[in-house]
């Protein structure tokens, strides 16, 4: 909508059906977050515009997506109505006046669903209530289409796609929606199918009809298979809807995952809001070989989704709900449905998580020694959390799919975030947490370190931790240290053939340091490089870090088996050699390889064209 913005901070308080009214007005840029704000709990945006009309009979309705997080509207001081889901779009009709004054309050939420908006994890800067993601003005005609759905199901002998038309008849209908499906950039098969819709002047209408999907195609992970995808179009008179989806199958059970029948294991990042593009965000997660992305307590703009389905990328998408804290179960049931009808047609959407982090954080850190592993045990033990309520939303979500509870040590979580070598223990301990409690690496939704991006780091970054674990400021050990923490746990949950990990996280939400392995800028720090080759496909590993009694192993997580020739190195020399057969998705190990006596130890794999190597310190 091209038109000039203002804004002004208003009383949170000040909850009327009048507009508000800020002491001045500044001038703003809408759709963004405009900093001059940030820590605000309460923004009007006010905008003045022409008739967009062309002729009387044509309706005008107001389109804001990303309204953040409880959102008020006004057109010429009459009140329009509110929308609490900056998830799902808001859709207002009006009367225009010769100039219309449109004004939009937003306001920080008052309940629990503010997800990681609502804590210090993310910088007000990113947090300013207000219209983040769009705003337009449509024109519509008398009568209309309103809203398209489409949700994918396979059967046992095909699949369907049910479609779902909302028509808006500002006079009678008795006519009929033309629906059609295509394939997108691939050869298969369309469909053609008509409804019937009859509604009276002023009635809203959905008329649903399942259209089959002939030889259908599925839509695959990277690495498993293309992205194929299709696009459901409802016309009416001259008015027309498209939405895009595809058909994919997930389900999690006891730490197995299944996309379309067949066990795979995801590997990828935790991402949290960040002031760059989430297409960006997708690309370099691709860079470095994930075939997943969490939304972490969020849930991000559209255009991120739309490049998973793209990139190929699984998306574990979180309820906005995180920390320790009551909740309203009910309106957390009002959450889940609305996030669900916003995101699930996206084929990339196989996962969904309900309460992220129920209890704080274990008060470290904690070292690796007998004592320091007692306390541990024992604050384990304490921790108390009671998961009903986050059991009572996940019904509202798709079961076979859904992790109730993603937590840290001693909540019984459905999905565990494991820190050692950051909160607790060193990053080689993760072996002792796993052979003490296996279900641990089942399915892990955040492992990791903080580094330094410069030699300050951010204002609230957790310098006791990062001091305790580097010993310094400098930059290069900051970095140094997070690539191994990182690598170390990355490689002992893949060595035991973890089904879902995600690291946290892919990039800084501030300047100059944090849990991400891109700063905020996008650059990469050194644990980019050391988790992309990590999360190789096909990659060969040190069953023991950092052992010198280690074997050597071959993960293999490609859907075929893997003819694989291992080297040994030390300086770029190869010191010993061994060719091994590694089937899908296991671990195998690679007889007769030995280690030299050297710190520095280096394993390169070739398979056909690719080369993988990973570098050890067992000094």
């Amino acid at each position: 909508m091209a038109v000039q913005w203002t804004a002004g901070e208003v009383e949170a308080s000040a909850v009327t059906d009048r507009p508000p009214e800020p002491e001045s007005w500044e001038p703003v840029a809408v759709p963004g977050r405009p900093s001059q704000f940030a820590g605000a709990d309460a923004v009007a945006y006010r905008a003045r515009f022409a008739d967009p009309r062309s002729d009387g009979d044509r309706r005008a309705l107001l389109d804001l997506t990303g309204a953040y997080a409880h959102a008020r509207v006004w057109v010429d001081g009459e009140y329009l109505g509110r929308h609490d889901a900056y998830w799902q779009p808001a859709t207002f009709e009006f009367e225009p006046s010769a100039e219309t004054e449109l004004i939009v309050e937003c306001r920080a939420p008052t309940d629990r669903f503010g997800g990681v908006h609502a804590t210090d994890r993310v910088p007000d800067e990113l947090s300013v209530p207000g219209i983040w993601w769009g705003v337009g003005l449509r024109v519509r005609p008398e009568t209309f289409l309103a809203d398209l759905s489409v949700s994918p199901r396979t059967e046992s002998d095909g699949a369907v796609i049910d479609a779902a038309v909302t028509v808006d008849a500002g006079a009678p209908v008795d006519d009929s929606i033309t629906l059609s499906l295509r394939p997108e950039g691939f050869r298969g098969g369309g469909a053609m199918e008509r409804i019937a819709v009859d509604a009276a002047a002023g009635e809203r209408v959905t008329v649903t009809k399942p259209v089959e999907v002939r030889d259908p195609s599925r839509w695959w992970p990277r690495g498993y298979g293309d992205q194929h995808r299709y696009t459901v179009r409802a016309k009416l008179g001259d008015d027309a809807l498209s939405r895009t989806t595809g058909l994919c199958d997930v389900a999690y059970d006891d730490g197995d995952l299944r996309i379309n029948g067949r066990s795979v294991a995801a590997r990828g990042f935790a991402v949290t809001p960040t002031a760059g593009d989430p297409e960006s965000l997708v690309e370099r997660a691709a860079a470095a070989n994930a075939t997943l992305l969490r939304a972490r307590g969020h849930v991000p703009p559209p255009a991120l989704h739309e490049a998973a389905d793209e990139a190929g990328l699984l998306v574990w998408q979180d309820l906005p709900l995180l920390g320790p804290g009551e909740f309203d179960p009910e309106r957390g049931r009002e959450v889940a449905t609305g996030v669900v009808d916003a995101v699930d047609h996206h084929p990339s959407v196989g996962l969904f998580g309900v309460h992220t982090g129920p209890t704080a954080p274990f008060d470290g850190p904690h070292g690796s020694g007998l004592l320091d592993r007692l306390r541990l045990r024992y604050r384990a033990w304490r921790a108390s959390y009671d998961p009903a309520d986050a059991r009572a939303i996940a019904e509202a979500l798709p079961a076979a799919r859904t992790f109730p509870v993603v937590g840290g040590l001693g909540v019984d979580a459905d999905a565990t975030e494991l820190f050692p070598g950051w909160e607790y223990g060193d990053a080689a301990d993760v072996r002792w947490l796993l052979e003490r409690s296996p279900d641990l690496g089942r399915a892990v939704g955040a492992f990791g370190a903080g580094a330094l991006a410069d030699g300050d780091g951010p204002a609230d970054f957790d310098r006791a931790t990062h001091d305790a674990r580097v010993g310094s400021d400098d930059v290069a050990a900051s970095q140094a240290h997070q690539a191994a923490t990182l690598a170390t746990v990355a490689e002992a949950l893949r060595r035991r053939g973890c089904a879902v990990l995600a690291a946290c996280c892919l990039q800084d939400a501030r300047p100059g340091g944090g849990m991400g392995v891109l700063t905020a800028d996008g650059d990469p720090k050194a644990a980019h490089e050391r988790l992309a080759a990590a999360y190789e496909s096909t990659v060969a590993l040190l069953d023991d870090v950092p052992s010198r009694a280690s074997g050597v192993v071959v993960r293999n997580d490609r859907p075929e088996s893997v003819e694989a020739t291992v080297e040994v190195f030390v300086d770029d020399e190869a010191t010993d050699a061994a060719t091994t057969t590694a089937p899908p998705g296991e671990t195998t190990p690679v007889e007769s390889l030995s280690l030299p006596d050297s710190e520095d130890v280096g394993l390169r794999l070739s398979a056909g064209e690719t080369t993988v190597t990973t570098r050890y310190d067992l000094g």
